[in-house]
Order: structure tokens, then C-alpha cells, then sequence
């Protein structure tokens, strides 16, 4: 199972059109992020003050502003938030590429 971070820990990055989605390391100190042209999470200093339902919620919108505003690739999103918490918390147990059961 791929490793799972807190939404606290990470940014997600992403270059709009593209399945170009990560999690990457907050705070970016090894420039991680440089190729990509937007990020959120762990990076705005509101998102970490958040509850973990207030972050659940948060990452859900930021899904749809990647898939619908952005146009990334669904399965790409889909993908690289399965390593966050908060989006493992919020998916059903039958949700493809989890490799969990609860």
C-alpha cells in the first residue's frame, strides 16, 4: 500500500489539460513543485488550521476544480489523492486503487 499523508503534511500540484497531478512534501524544500503550475493544500496556512472534516471537504472541492475547471485527467486526480487521509475517508470501501478495506 502506498504510503498515506495527512493533507497538512502534502501540496497538491498540478499543471492544468494534463494527468500531471502529485502530492508533494510541505514545506517544498526540495523545490518538488517547480514543474508544476498550481498547487493548494498544506501550502495555504487556512487549509493546515482546518479540521479534518473541513479538510475532507476541502480536497473534494479541489478534486472538481482540477477535473472540471482545470480539465485534468479524472483518473489522475483520482490517483494522487488516494495518498491523502482525508480522501481515503471520504470514498467508499469498493473505490478503485484504494488498496484498502475497512
Amino acid at each position: 500500500m502506498p504510503k498515506v499523508f495527512d493533507a497538512t503534511e502534502v501540496m497538491l500540484c498540478w499543471t492544468p489539460g494534463t494527468a500531471s497531478v502529485a502530492l508533494v512534501p510541505w514545506p517544498d524544500e526540495q523545490r518538488l513543485s517547480t514543474p508544476y503550475q498550481r498547487y493548494s493544500l498544506a501550502c495555504y496556512g487556512e487549509f493546515r488550521k482546518m479540521t479534518f472534516e473541513q479538510r475532507k471537504a476541502q480536497v473534494f472541492i479541489e478534486a472538481m476544480t482540477l477535473i472540471i475547471r482545470d480539465e485534468c485527467d479524472p483518473a489522475a486526480v483520482h490517483r494522487a489523492l488516494c495518498g491523502l487521509r482525508e480522501y481515503r475517508a471520504g470514498c467508499p470501501v469498493d473505490m478503485p486503487d484504494m488498496g484498502i478495506t475497512r
